[in-house]
């Protein structure tokens, strides 16, 4: 064969494989602009958000400014100066009288500015007046003295007189117990210690309460689901106010210990299954921080149009050579191809399989050893087989001759013993009983049979065998019915019960006691003989089992010859295979032989259903 040379090599054909370099550089220039794109972006939307932080800011500390001059404008109200004054002198009765007065001033105020959830007013000594537009104060004195009175908030607003004390994450229900459910809620404490124009003394504490969820629409209206969560948190993580109500009273993403006197910042979180960045920005109008976790996947769809923009640019820069290349690639690489699909074929035992087309090339080589490697393994796979068949018909057939001779010379000294010491017509019956035992034997070839005929082959036998030893065996078979159409090796039982009368002949006992059952065990039949006889040792039966294995197993009264168990064994191995056989059982008295082979019944043409083994 002639060199091949020029562009017929494979390895020259091998070089269009160039075009995938491009390809990676595709996917590494992408990925260059994917990260530099998404930092960018990122670096921009912190810019943004930083704004947006510092206008929420100022919108929420002109909220609180607001309530704080609505709070003053509030105690100067008359009926307000009225409860104060002397408030500490009032009766009970007194500081109830004027709690109309109070509510209609509270109702007025919250009327005229929808962001005021509720207002109070407390004193030490006599509870609190007070309420939302639509409930009054219903606790009790001495539930706020256990309550309100008792409270740091109320600590601060004395101490920090008459500066305006903000306190978050208080519930309506803090303030009227009968506010449950749906009913209740956050709210924004706005609180100072107060007292009477003319009054030196603080005697009294306002607090004027804006609904959490109001709050939460000052930086959350527009923010979309898709957009991550936004959230505030105090001086100790706490979140105080969110866009999902569900956060709030729980520990958020960022912690301003953490952050040292950092005003604002950001860093990446896993949060719950998705990774998020952490934007936060310190607030002026209080200790509290302004909160966004952005999932990082916003950035991806925002530079995904540049990203796309950049490959698109790439790709139709390469598309001419990836058309023109594709169709070659695709031509070259079919016999490759082909060859991995005849070679999946072999390993699913399909043999025999050949390539028709044969390349000019190293390919070409290749397939011509592929079809003469499979039309050999054919070749090699039909003489191995015959070759298996062959040995395996030579062997059952020795073992079959092996048997009847020694069988026969048995048969006849028996009956020739018989006709000398007993003149009677019982020879006749011996000698029909002989023909039925040898009829099976020269007319059928079929090495298996049902065991229905294997025990009316055995019955004819211990006939024979009763006659010689004057009815002194006793036999018993407990084989159900639908077990006796199991297919068995023929003359398998014979050569056992002929081993158990011969065992049973070495004790004094008059008779011998010998019973075959069978079993079905799933897809398994189980044959034991079991005998009365002079029984086995436990290193006898360890010896017995040992010589089965290895063919040369003798037991006391086979006279030294061991060609009955060995036979049947060997037979039933050949049969089903190495996990099938004889073997001795333990037993208290006598000695019991165990037989195991598949559970097969004819499948209605003349076969059994399965397929024996090498």
């Amino acid at each position: 064969m002639r060199p091949l040379s020029g562009f017929r090599k494979l390895g020259t054909q091998m070089l269009v494989y160039v075009m995938l370099i491009s390809l990676i550089v595709l996917a590494g220039f992408s990925y260059f602009i994917y990260s530099f794109m998404q930092n960018m972006v990122r670096e921009q939307n912190e810019r943004l958000l930083q704004q947006q932080f510092q206008q929420l800011d100022h919108n929420i500390g002109g909220l609180v400014s607001e309530v704080d001059r609505l709070s003053m404008l509030f105690l100067r109200d008359e009926r307000i100066q009225n409860l104060l004054y002397g408030i500490s002198d009032k009766t009970e009765v007194e500081f109830l009288q004027s709690k109309n007065d109070v509510q209609n001033v509270i109702d007025d105020f919250i009327d005229n500015y929808g962001y005021i959830d509720s207002i109070y007013i407390t004193s030490d000594n006599l509870g609190a007046v007070g309420g939302s537009r639509d409930r009054t104060l219903v606790y009790s004195k001495e539930e706020w003295k256990k309550s309100f009175f008792s409270s740091e908030p109320f600590r601060r607003t004395i101490e920090r007189y008459p500066e305006l004390i903000l306190e978050p994450g208080i519930r309506k229900s803090f303030y009227n117990p009968y506010l449950t459910g749906r009913n209740d809620g956050y709210l924004i404490s706005l609180m100072r210690g107060t007292r009477a124009i003319y009054d030196p003394n603080t005697s009294a504490t306002l607090i004027f309460n804006i609904d959490e969820r109001y709050l939460a629409s000052l930086y959350a209206a527009s923010l979309k689901p898709d957009e991550g969560d936004m959230y505030i948190v105090d001086a100790r993580g706490k979140i105080i106010s969110s866009s999902r109500p569900q956060q709030i009273d729980t520990q958020g993403a960022f912690v301003p210990a953490a952050a040292g006197d950092a005003s604002y910042g950001s860093f990446d979180e896993r949060a719950g299954e998705r990774d998020v960045q952490v934007v936060y920005y310190r607030m002026s109008a209080a200790d509290w921080y302004l909160t966004k976790e952005i999932p990082l996947g916003q950035y991806s769809a925002q530079i995904f149009a540049v990203q796309r923009l950049v490959a698109i640019v790439f790709l139709l820069s390469v598309l001419a050579i990836f058309v023109a290349s594709y169709f070659w690639l695709r031509r070259m690489t079919r016999p490759l191809r082909l060859l991995a699909e005849k070679m999946q074929d072999m390993s699913r035992g399909e043999l025999g399989v050949t390539m028709r087309h044969i390349p000019g090339n190293e390919l070409g080589t290749l397939i011509r050893r592929f079809n003469e490697m499979s039309l050999s393994m054919v070749e090699l796979v039909d003489k191995n087989n015959e070759i298996q068949e062959k040995k395996r018909e030579l062997e059952i057939e020795a073992l079959q001759y092996q048997i009847n001779p020694h069988f026969l010379y048995n048969t006849l000294n028996m009956i020739r013993w018989m006709a000398a010491i007993v003149k009677a017509d019982n020879i006749v019956g011996t000698i029909v009983a002989l023909g039925n035992l040898l009829r099976p034997v020269f007319s059928k070839k079929d090495p298996m049979c049902p065991l229905r005929d294997e025990l009316d082959y055995l019955e004819n036998y211990l006939t024979i065998a009763n006659m010689r030893f004057n009815d002194g065996i006793k036999f018993e078979i407990g084989v159900p019915e639908e077990s006796k159409d199991c297919l068995v090796p023929r003359f398998i039982l014979q050569p056992l019960i002929e081993n158990s009368i011969a065992a049973g002949r070495l004790t004094d006992e008059p008779n011998i006691e010998i019973a075959v059952r069978a079993y079905e065990d799933g897809d398994e039949l189980l044959l034991t003989v079991t005998d009365s006889g002079a029984g086995l040792s436990d290193f006898e039966l360890e010896e017995l089992n040992r010589g089965l294995e290895l063919g040369e197993a003798t037991r006391p009264g086979e006279g030294g010859t061991g060609v009955g168990l060995n036979n049947v064994n060997k037979r039933i191995k050949l049969y089903f295979g190495e996990a099938y056989g004889v073997r001795f059982v333990p037993k208290k008295r006598g000695a019991e032989v165990a037989v195991t082979m598949p559970a097969v019944r004819d499948d209605g043409f003349g076969r059994p259903a399965f397929k024996a083994e090498a």
